[in-house]
């Protein structure tokens, strides 16, 4: 007899002959030793971050008591002493506790700061940046995997490089704060939607559906304006995927379960303060970022928008104010519009330099990156303030802002799985800079988003500089909706 010819993937990765045992990762990549090569990618950056974790000397963080938690090994966000004050709440009083804080800020994040404390209290805030750092490697390494499983696989080496060691996102990851965490269960519930497609799923339930809408509620307990974006996403992913029927019928499931962990906040605040809110900080957010006199950031040039005095419960204050804005906005037009413009503007800038704008100061990065000490010296300042900083800021903000429409625009003439691909990340980036001009103007609300922007301007980064001329592989993954699928000349 002769000798049998070995079977090959369609990858023209070897597979393992049925007496060999494989690893978790080979089990995971199917043996696909690109794919498996990859995650040492997400784990260097994880092993090198916990390396700087430990290297954190003690710090002596305003409102942080020193016999109540170990000061160091972690870094404070720029609303962390709110939430450790939320957590000294939980902790004295228990989940229902009525201290206002918990009522004013979202409770959701001190809640998982009180979680992730249960082991030993007093390195609660350890524990927390080491499991959201490896959230987010395990989230990076995931979603990067579901990449190279569509046409999109000679990207995935350089997004997965530039989302393991983009300084503020990933070394915020340590921080206390919601931001990196968000980010990382977004990527999770995008590769999930990537995966419920491969597998050619298109019922109205799915365990990978089921999971990303379990992602999407916990990062909206953090952060409740990830509900509109929840909704926008599981939108696309059901229309490009299902019939009408089916897809209504989707959609309601994924929203409904999208809603369980901000219907607990409700449900906490009812019990807690009688008031059935998620929050009381919009209307005072909204306030700061409107009328006549302000700048649309935190630092306003007067006084805030006058607004009639109203009496009742914290949330039926905020409600007040929040109309009274929106009536502003309304009625005055030829300022609202500039005004926003300027808070898109101050959404996408540097998180350092004479155009930014936000409450990014504190994050690791800013502390920390090569120009924090030139600017110790009235030559450095002028120099990093100046006109030449003045340039090199534009620059950055113009290129973000190329990159990701290049991204987006490749992805969408790719058309299917990569098309939808591009819609969702680009719905989810806009919705959240949306939410910002109508709030704030803060480059700190486009971290829940910034995973996607990175990857769409990984891909106009590679289609840009890339050499050689193919640059995907792979048949398309034909999608019900006949505008996701055609035929496309990308391909190669």
């Amino acid at each position: 007899m002769g000798k049998k010819q070995r079977r090959t993937s369609p990858t023209g990765v070897k597979r393992a002959s049925s007496g060999r045992r494989l690893g978790f990762l080979s089990q995971l990549t199917g043996g696909d030793t690109f794919r498996r090569n990859l995650f040492i990618i997400p784990l260097v950056a994880f092993l090198l971050k916990i390396i700087f974790i430990l290297r954190i000397p003690s710090i002596a963080w305003p409102g942080l008591d020193p016999n109540q938690y170990r000061l160091a090994n972690f870094w404070m966000g720029a609303d962390g002493e709110n939430y450790v004050a939320g957590l000294n709440a939980l902790v004295r009083d228990g989940f229902f506790s009525p201290e206002g804080i918990l009522n004013y800020w979202p409770a959701g994040y001190p809640t998982l700061l009180y979680v992730f404390g249960l082991p030993i209290r007093s390195l609660t805030l350890v524990l927390a940046g080491l499991l959201q750092t490896l959230v987010y490697a395990l989230a990076a390494a995931y979603f990067v995997d579901s990449l190279a499983k569509t046409r999109l696989r000679r990207f995935t080496v350089v997004v997965a490089l530039i989302l393991a060691f983009n300084p503020t996102l990933s070394f915020g990851t340590y921080s206390i704060g919601y931001e990196s965490f968000v980010a990382a269960l977004i990527l999770i519930a995008v590769g999930l939607m990537i995966k419920e497609i491969q597998m050619k799923k298109s019922s109205w339930l799915s365990k990978e559906g089921l999971l990303a809408a379990l992602a999407i509620s916990l990062a909206s307990f953090m952060q409740p304006r990830m509900v509109v974006s929840g909704l926008i996403f599981f939108f696309f992913w059901a229309v490009a995927t299902r019939t009408k029927v089916v897809a209504l019928g989707f959609l309601a499931i994924m929203v409904a379960v999208s809603l369980l962990f901000p219907a607990l906040l409700v449900a906490r605040n009812i019990v807690a303060t009688d008031q059935a809110s998620i929050s009381t900080n919009l209307g005072n957010t909204m306030r700061i970022g409107a009328g006549p006199d302000t700048s649309g950031g935190y630092v306003s040039r007067g006084p805030k928008l006058k607004c009639p005095a109203t009496s009742g419960t914290s949330a039926q204050q905020d409600n007040a104010v929040v109309r009274c804005v929106i009536d502003w906005y309304l009625t005055n037009p030829a300022d609202a519009l500039p005004l926003m413009a300027r808070k898109a503007l101050y959404y996408w800038s540097p998180w350092f330099g004479p155009v930014a704008n936000g409450t990014m100061a504190r994050n690791p990065w800013a502390q920390n990156h090569p120009f924090k000490s030139t600017v110790q010296t009235q030559e450095g300042i002028d120099l990093i303030y100046g006109s030449a900083g003045k340039v090199v800021s534009w620059a950055w903000v113009i290129g973000t802002l190329f990159f990701i429409g290049l991204g987006f625009s490749i992805l969408w003439r790719l058309h299917g799985v990569e098309r939808l691909l591009g819609i969702v990340s680009l719905g989810i980036i806009f919705i959240n800079m949306l939410v910002s001009m109508a709030t704030i103007g803060d480059h700190r609300f486009r971290l829940p988003a910034a995973g996607l922007s990175l990857f769409l301007q990984s891909v106009g980064l590679v289609w840009a500089f890339g050499k050689g001329k193919k640059r995907v592989i792979g048949s398309e993954e034909k999608l019900l909706w006949k505008s996701f699928s055609r035929t496309t000349n990308l391909t190669t």
